[in-house]
């Protein structure tokens, strides 16, 4: 069972990346001086956005293999657009920083910054260029796959920067998973698992360890909501249901579900919806709009491979 918990996570690098989509986006490079390199992100406005709106930001964390186009090549644009129409969506602006392969992590050796870069870098620049609601109350964080791992480690590692987290398929390790996954040769030809994550020291991991960390409501400074697929990787599934029942047993609010779907952008896309419904309108879920085997705790303030139905 933990082998294939683990190797959800180490089937990552092998997802790929399609080309020929209509950009809805915008897209923008920028030099990053932490990261000292070129990247780029890319922004999600609702349609009739204008200089006089503010709305909130929503940083969104894309998966492994996928990058800032995300949401144009995978549909999701058009279809938020659609949303709004109907009035089914709040207005929000949503960005998509570049993260690479790089679990938008700050490396332990260094070389890369992916959290700095994000949150004393790009999140300032993109607030003010698109001038939005103030930070936390109105900033989100949310992510998938990947960027799931990555928008829970922002929320631990970065409290009082994001009023919620939304991870959709993400791992979530505890310490000894951790270990074992950062130790494990095969895995370390795919993916730089030291240089990520640094050795495999037992104190150094319990201190990144949610459910270690997250032991009660007073550690959880943002609204949670996890979700995962009926069909979605066996490993993803009891990671994410153990960790929801860990939440659970300590009192700590938060919403989790299990949707009908796979492991990709098109079952991941009404879920978005609901997350964005639920984190930033603050609405409940009516109950006809829940999947299966939902889980709803409190409420808001109160592998990995590619499918011919999505990536992650």
């Amino acid at each position: 069972m933990r082998r294939s918990r683990i190797s959800a996570l180490a089937a990552v690098v092998l997802v790929g990346v399609g080309c020929g989509f209509e950009r809805r986006l915008e897209y923008v490079p920028v030099r990053s001086e932490l990261m000292n390199a070129e990247l780029s992100y890319a922004v999600y406005t609702p349609p009739g956005f204008n200089s006089a709106e503010r709305l909130p930001l929503v940083l969104f964390l894309h998966g492994g293999g996928d990058d800032p186009a995300s949401f144009d090549r995978h549909g999701l644009s058009a279809r938020f657009d659609a949303a709004h129409a109907e009035g089914r969506l709040p207005r929000a602006v949503i960005f998509f920083p570049q993260g690479d392969n790089g679990f938008w992590m700050n490396w332990h050796d260094g070389s890369r910054r992916y959290q700095d870069w994000i949150v004393d870098e790009l999140l300032p620049r993109v607030a003010r260029r698109y001038h939005t609601l103030p930070c936390p109350t109105d900033c989100h964080v949310m992510g998938v796959s990947m960027g799931a791992h990555g928008a829970l480690r922002l929320a631990l590692d970065r409290p009082g920067v994001f009023a919620s987290v939304s991870a959709l398929s993400g791992p979530i390790f505890d310490s000894a998973q951790m270990l074992e996954f950062t130790d494990n040769r095969l895995y370390a030809t795919f993916i730089p698992t030291h240089r990520i994550f640094g050795p495999p020291e037992p104190e150094r991991v319990a201190r990144e360890d949610l459910f270690l960390r997250w032991a009660s409501p007073a550690d959880v400074g943002a609204n949670v909501f996890l979700a995962w697929g009926t069909e979605d990787r066996a490993g993803i599934r009891d990671l994410n249901a153990r960790f929801s029942q860990h939440l659970r047993e300590r009192a700590v609010p938060h919403h989790a579900e299990e949707y009908v779907g796979i492991h990709g952008w098109v079952d991941w896309a009404p879920v978005i919806e609901r997350a964005m419904r639920f984190q930033i309108a603050r609405e409940r879920l009516a109950p006809g709009e829940r999947t299966h085997a939902i889980h709803h705790e409190g409420a808001p303030p109160t592998s990995w491979a590619a499918t011919d139905r999505g990536r992650g």
